[in-house]
């Protein structure tokens, strides 16, 4: 019964995104191989992330062969600058050692990438856009929706997401026109997640309720970001074409030490698994097979004075109240 379960989710969401085909798999890391496995990415191909991009991304690529590219973000979204993309592809091309193949760029901590100018890079470039929307599920960006931005879309099921039910499983959508199961066949993804009947009634029940939940974090957000508005820190902020679920935020402060101070007062109030520093990757990601692209400076500047907020972990566990509260603390307690 699960997997018929499991199905009608997908379709579900394969009817929200207007794709042609969405496949579940049992956690994120496994989805990640399956789709690079599928699209027959390997030794000689490079793949561009976010120097922001979870570990097990990077992880992912290096599990399939595949080199991993980390491309520089902007200030203020900490999202992939479009430029430093380019820039990074035409890298790897003079290099002449390796291809540019595919792009995995990241809707990091909510905030969508600028997909109008990135998807110009891509379809410039003949890379294959993978999206990466776990935590933008219901945002938009250039007007589209997160989902149906890329070639491809990956989507978690985790806490932070619209469908925080406790699980764990990730999707995969396809948005070029092709089915999945072809691409799968022989790798080691499968293609249906195994779980229970309680689970997957919980994601439909969150597929069902998903404007909902969406409307709760947009209405946190929008109170975090008046709590902030007279503080040392800042909330990212998009071109004003990217417009985030509100799922979680990435709070920014003045300094390295401003940020970590704040974020580290979350564990004494019980509230440490709802925020996170943001971590940049150590310089040695860049030696593995791509020459030594370097090209971080706005990361590296930028990153450690963030941490993220998960507001849908907190909404799902009824603690976002003294979520808020602390944050208000923060605000009038931390300053430069």
């Amino acid at each position: 019964m699960s997997d018929k379960k499991i199905q009608v989710f997908c379709d579900k969401i394969k009817e929200k995104l207007g794709a042609t085909d969405c496949r579940s798999f049992s956690g994120r890391l496994e989805s990640l191989v399956a789709l690079i496995d599928g699209l027959e990415l390997g030794p000689k191909d490079c793949i561009f992330v976010s120097a922001l991009a979870p570990s097990e991304v990077v992880k992912a690529i290096l599990a399939c062969g595949a080199n991993p590219v980390l491309c520089d973000v902007t200030p203020d979204s900490l999202t992939v600058d479009h430029r430093a993309l380019e820039a990074a592809v035409r890298h790897i091309i003079s290099g002449g050692q390796v291809y540019p193949r595919a792009a995995i760029i990241e809707n990091f901590c909510g905030m969508p990438f600028a997909s109008r100018a990135i998807k110009n890079v891509c379809d410039r470039m003949g890379l294959i856009l993978i999206e990466d929307c776990g935590e933008d599920f219901g945002g938009t960006s250039d007007g589209v929706m997160c989902g149906a931005v890329g070639d491809y879309s990956l989507i978690s099921l985790g806490r932070s997401s619209v469908f925080g039910t406790g699980g764990t499983g990730s999707l995969v959508v396809v948005n070029d026109g092709t089915d999945f199961t072809d691409k799968i066949a022989g790798c080691d993804g499968s293609s249906y997640q195994s779980a229970d009947d309680f689970y997957t009634d919980a994601l439909l029940e969150a597929a069902d309720g998903m404007d909902r939940v969406l409307a709760s974090g947009r209405e946190a957000a929008a109170v975090l970001e008046d709590i902030l508005a007279e503080s040392d820190f800042w909330v990212q902020r998009g071109s004003g074409r990217q417009k985030s679920s509100f799922g979680r935020l990435a709070v920014i402060g003045q300094s390295e030490q401003h940020a970590m101070a704040a974020a580290e007062s979350f564990a004494s109030a019980g509230l440490s698994e709802f925020v996170r520093p943001v971590h940049v990757h150590t310089r040695s990601c860049f030696k593995h097979g791509c020459g030594g692209f370097k090209n971080i400076n706005n990361a590296a500047a930028v990153a450690p004075r963030a941490f993220s907020v998960d507001l849908f972990g907190a909404i799902h566990a009824g603690r976002l109240a003294p979520l808020t509260e602390h944050i208000r603390y923060v605000a009038d307690t931390f300053h430069e």
